[in-house]
């Protein structure tokens, strides 16, 4: 009922506390994983917002299903964290821990201040970046404090994560990796954040399976919810890109990646070209290999995101009848936004969707 009645004003105005993960440690020998997003150039040894609460991960349920972030939220210094990107950095740059099923990881938690306590919960998202939080996971030795709240400051606690006996990584670019998700239950959160882990002892999901094989689908409320969202949020949204790409924001970009340390490594990636089998699913196959590896200063933006939406029109030709009265339709309805112009980086969003083809 608390949560009801409180104010939006009041629940901005509380985030001000935090935890953050520092590192996550699978099998040893392995390189250890850290929270996406996380800086080592952000101060640890205080307390307050700036700096030292800037690249905590804010991940709200309400914010994920309305479309504002992704499955793994936000940070008050880079905003929405695109976990495909930040996950291709981390296998560039050498630092995603290596698992098994039935691996307990050591995360390291930093409780910035009161907010930041335990206790934490994590799930998995076996496809990296699907989304969909498949299992719930078991943590031990959890970080002491009740309701997200303690008076521990400026700490680090070691907690356990058991991954499931039969978890089975499929995402990334290399088909065996997950994305791990703990959080705490503050009000004024909850905090927390992502990270990256690579499966060893199974077979990499197969690079070349098809688009009709990913069998993921919403459901109608579902994707109205959304378009409904996105085309109220379109205007704002189109403001502040422009506002992004002023002079100005790009010289205050430049001077946090540059005081950040930001870069990233450049992998080489394989181009697959389909074999096409008429009356039959096609086969990706490779083709050529990308450049070199080259490291890089910033980060992307993903202003590509739902740009082809030509090719929802391929088959306008066909079923006349039907396209007009769809036509007719919309006009009845005054739609502003077309579909597919939501922010894209949400495949998978809601959770209600499953990977059939998963052994």
């Amino acid at each position: 009922m608390f949560s009801q009645l409180l104010p939006l004003a009041a629940l901005v105005a509380l985030t001000n506390a935090h935890g953050v993960i520092l590192a996550a440690q699978g099998e040893p020998g392995s390189p250890p994983s850290v929270g996406f997003r996380v800086s080592d150039a952000i101060a640890r040894n205080c307390t307050q917002i700036n700096p030292c609460q800037q690249d905590t991960t804010i991940i709200r349920d309400e914010e994920i299903a309305a479309g504002v972030v992704n499955s793994c939220g936000r940070t008050k210094l880079t905003g929405n964290i695109d976990v495909g990107e930040v996950t291709e950095n981390a296998l560039a740059a050498g630092a995603v821990t290596q698992v098994k099923a039935g691996t307990k990881l050591t995360v390291t938690i930093h409780q910035v201040n009161a907010d930041g306590a335990g206790p934490y919960f994590c799930d998995l998202d076996e496809g990296s970046n699907s989304g969909i939080m498949s299992k719930n996971l078991t943590v031990t030795n959890n970080v002491p404090g009740s309701n997200g709240l303690s008076q521990a400051q400026a700490q680090d606690f070691n907690i356990t994560v058991e991954l499931p006996a039969d978890m089975r990584c499929i995402g990334a670019s290399t088909g065996n990796v997950c994305t791990v998700r703990c959080r705490n239950n503050a009000l004024a959160g909850p905090f927390g954040g992502c990270f990256a882990v690579q499966q060893i002892d199974v077979e990499p999901f197969n690079v070349a399976h098809t688009p009709g094989e990913v069998k993921t689908a919403e459901t109608l409320e579902e994707v109205d919810f959304q378009m409904i969202n996105n085309q109220a949020a379109l205007p704002a949204a189109i403001e502040a890109n422009k506002k992004a790409g002023t002079d100005e924001q790009a010289k205050n970009l430049a001077a946090v990646e540059a005081i950040l340390g930001l870069t990233t490594t450049s992998a080489s990636f394989p181009t697959l070209t389909p074999t096409i089998v008429q009356n039959s699913a096609a086969t990706s196959t490779t083709s050529s290999a990308a450049a070199a590896t080259t490291t890089a200063s910033g980060r992307g933006r993903n202003r590509g995101n739902g740009r082809n939406n030509n090719n929802n029109n391929n088959n306008n030709n066909n079923n006349n009848n039907n396209n007009n009265n769809a036509n007719t339709n919309a006009e009845e309805t005054d739609t502003t936004a077309e579909s597919g112009n939501g922010s894209g980086n949400r495949f998978g969003q809601f959770g209600r969707r499953a990977f059939p083809f998963w052994g």
